[in-house]
């Protein structure tokens, strides 16, 4: 390589700037460098084979330590040495690399000492110390322990880890002097800038502190001359972006807002000269990989129409890096700021793209075959991952948790082909998931927070699909649910679903906190199609389920409870369409315990079909356990003679049906069953009925009225003292169940547990909300009987 750079550096001397390496084969070896330190040359290696010569048994003649019998270690930090490069660009600006082919030291690696798998530090081509424009293009890059291509984050000259001196002062507008400050605002000492001259610096992040710690991710910097006479000042620089440095300058103070603690460790470096940027890497294959194809730190670059595949130890059998953060391309040892990943290929590797900086726009990629995440993300500010293919990864899009204010992530107009999951776990962003394409996704999860948005997305399963994927989030809106083939199950843990429509779907409605929370399910304006709407508990909490003007075509709506006696499945529909073409009934009850209810109401209900049979169809005749109220609705029958419905509830399991409510509906072309007495009723018990109500809470002046109103007799009744109502009495030794409600000596008390009651009666708290045990019960007083009276007699002419 000293011939190649002494040829470079003779054409630099006398003007040359575009150099061409005459095709052939060449050895190369760490730790001498192609060097390109120079501004406006290309170097075009014409098709030639760049191969570096390693034994990772046999000591370098350019390794230091004496004595040392790990071979493999070097180069690299464990044998206190730098790191490998190949190619370097060194604080040069628009220079470019091109048509080179180089194979790295991995394939000469005998890895006979397990440790050597660990070694990542070793790299292709590699741009630092500030390089800007530049770029590599149409190399093929293979075989390097770490990178195919090294973006790091370094420049010419940076300040880090130094006293800022700082004071509770303000900088004077006018003088550049130390005021006090009145806004939290804290003020560093004189920094002098380093006697190179540099026309820029910017402030970073130190270590693995990418993004500082400070609490406003902005400064303001102050210049003076030699002579500390105030020169100027920029206000409110964002960490990564430019900061320009006048000529004159020799001196500057940092201004940090939202600070109170002079001896706070703000964690960031002064870098002079900037760190790499606006330069580009494409149209490169880098492939057979270790632990990483591109590093992409720096400001403002670009990684685009390069395929960056094989880090998966199959094209050679050499051992994995041991660490699953293997990557295509990857921000983890690296930050800065708006990088753009655009149009590449990424195959047969773990991870796709790993980023954490400030900024990014990820577009139009494509990933298949990963065993990771095709996108993660660390730590950013505001990133968007668009138009991008995702073809059988394990993962699409992860997102880790933030602390930067404002923080956003758009992930929209991607296709999402058989992942296995599409989990955010990360919180403090708001995330806008739209317009996707997901194919046979197995679990899609977004965190407890209304700031992450799921909206106008395509979920497809095919009959492909092992298993009842999951999907889990609290809000979506005007998205498309098709189960392909079979009628596709899955658990939906959403809070509402809005505006979306349902095909041949069959979902498990529930919700996150279940298990320890009664909660409520919301369908909005929804269009299920070929669907069940199944609102079933099994060990956990109860549930209410409310479907609101949506259309239900060939569509049931189930509730269930399965062994969990203490808490109920209730659904109510209302202002909806019910359309029944093909299915014999719309309503299932499937519980062998407990007790639920449907209620429709306000609705329009269409029956197309003389298979039709009834309205609720029971799974087991466990008696008591349903009941179903039709109310203030219209059903009709679309055939040409009137239809004689057979019955209104499954006559053989009719046991399971406490109670059938058909109350103020109007029926078009269908001829009725007869009500059967004792389960059927034609009036709405919520309000009205043969005696006064007994449940639920009553206000002074509601009334509740009669059902069967006579001359003679009164329109219902009026609550004359607020409280709840109730008939039932305490009885000895009796099975009593969560949520019933006795009266006694004008008070109401709930079970909260359930069990048996004592043989005689416990002494009855009168304070609302105090409890007493009741043997196996446990009671709560919930205030006072409600008292009811007779009102508005009805006149006998």
């Amino acid at each position: 390589m000293l011939g190649i750079n002494n040829a470079l550096k003779w054409a630099v001397e006398n003007n040359f700037d575009y150099i061409i390496l005459p095709k052939n084969q060449y050895a190369i070896c760490y730790p001498n460098p192609i060097l390109i330190a120079y501004n406006h040359i290309t170097l075009d290696f014409h098709g030639s084979t760049l191969k570096v010569i390693y034994d990772s048994d046999s000591k370098s003649p350019f390794d230091p330590r004496p004595g040392a019998t790990d071979y493999f270690n070097y180069p690299g930090p464990y044998s206190g040495t730098p790191d490998g490069v190949s190619i370097v660009f060194r604080n040069a600006n628009h220079s470019h690399v091109k048509n080179a082919i180089l194979i790295g030291c991995k394939a000469d690696r005998s890895f006979s000492n397990a440790a050597e798998a660990k070694i990542e530090w070793t790299h292709g081509i590699q741009l630092a110390s500030g390089s800007a424009y530049c770029s590599v293009s149409h190399c093929t890059i293979s075989s390097y322990m770490g990178d195919g291509v090294n973006i790091n984050s370094t420049s010419p000259a940076a300040l880090a880890g130094f006293s800022l001196g700082l004071t509770a002062n303000e900088i004077d507008p006018v003088t550049g002097a130390l005021i006090p400050s009145t806004n939290q605002t804290m003020v560093s000492k004189l920094i002098d800038l380093p006697s190179t001259p540099y026309d820029s610096m910017l402030i970073s992040g130190f270590g693995y502190t990418r993004v500082t710690a400070l609490n406003q991710k902005e400064v303001d910097v102050i210049y003076y001359n030699a002579s500390n006479g105030y020169l100027s000042r920029y206000s409110n620089k964002k960490i990564y972006t430019p900061i320009s440095i006048p000529p004159d300058a020799r001196k500057f103070r940092l201004l940090f807002r939202n600070e109170t603690d002079a001896a706070k460790n703000m964690q960031f470096t002064i870098q002079y000269g900037l760190s790499p940027h606006h330069n580009t890497i494409e149209f490169n294959e880098i492939y057979n990989t270790h632990r990483g194809g591109i590093l992409l730190g720096g400001n403002y670059n670009i990684i685009r129409n390069n395929s960056i595949h094989d880090g998966n130890g199959l094209l050679d059998r050499k051992p994995l890096f041991p660490s699953t953060t293997r990557y295509g391309i990857n921000q983890e040892d690296a930050y800065g700021d708006h990088s753009i990943v655009r149009d590449n290929l990424l195959y047969n590797l773990n991870h796709g793209i790993l980023l954490g900086c400030w900024s990014a726009d990820v577009y139009n990629n494509l990933f298949y075959n990963l065993t990771g995440n095709a996108v993660n993300l660390y730590v950013v500010q505001s990133v968007t991952v668009r138009q991008n293919q995702m073809y059988r990864c394990q993962a699409g899009v992860g997102i880790m948790t933030t602390n930067l204010p404002g923080a956003h992530v758009v992930i929209e107009n991607n296709n999402m082909a058989y992942i296995t999951n599409q989990t955010i776990n990360g919180v403090g962003y708001e995330v806008y998931f739209e317009r996707n394409v997901l194919i046979d996704v197995n679990s899609f999860s977004m965190p407890d927070d209304d700031k992450y948005v799921c909206r106008e997305n395509r979920f497809i399963w095919t009959d492909k699909v092992a298993g009842i994927p999951f999907f889990t989030v609290n809000r979506t809106e005007y998205s498309v649910f098709i189960g392909l083939g079979v009628q596709r199950e899955i658990y939906s843990r959403v809070y509402e679903h809005i505006g979306s429509i349902f095909q041949n779907m069959h979902l498990r409605l529930e919700t996150r906190n279940q298990s320890t929370k009664t909660e409520s399910v919301t369908l909005r304006d929804c269009n299920f199609f070929n669907s069940l709407l199944s609102n079933r508990i099994y060990a956990t909490k109860s549930r209410h389920v409310s479907i609101q003007t949506c259309k239900l075509a060939d569509t049931v709506v189930k509730i269930g409870n399965i062994n969990t006696p203490d808490f109920s499945a209730t659904t109510s529909i209302s202002d909806s369409k019910i359309i029944a073409t093909t299915v014999p009934y719309m309503i299932q009850n499937e519980s062998n315990t407990g007790y639920g209810w449907v209620e429709m109401d306000r609705s329009v209900i269409e029956i197309n079909n003389t298979t039709f049979n009834y309205f609720v169809t029971n799974v087991y005749a466990v008696a008591n356990t349903a009941s179903i109220i039709l109310k203030n609705s219209t059903v009709s029958y679309t055939g040409t003679s009137p239809y004689p419905l057979p019955s209104y509830y499954e006559q053989s399991k009719k046991t399971a049906i406490r109670t059938f409510v058909n109350s103020r509906n109007r029926f078009v072309n269908i001829v009725l069953p007869q009500g059967e007495a004792g389960r059927y009723l034609d009036y709405d018990p919520a309000v009205e009925g043969l005696q006064p109500p007994v449940t639920g809470y009553w206000f002074r002046g509601d009334t509740y009225k009669h059902a069967a109103p006579a001359p003679g007799g009164y329109a219902g009744w009026i609550c004359i003292s607020s409280g709840y109502a109730s008939a039932a009495s305490w009885k000895a030794s009796t099975a009593v169940r969560i949520g019933d409600q006795i009266q006694v000596n004008g008070r109401v008390y709930e079970a909260m547990t359930s069990g048996t009651t004592g043989a005689s009666p416990p002494a009855w708290p009168t304070a609302p909300n105090a409890t007493q045990t009741d043997n196996t019960v446990t009671w709560r007083d919930m205030g006072s009987l409600a008292q009811f009276r007779r009102y508005a007699p009805i006149s006998e002419n």
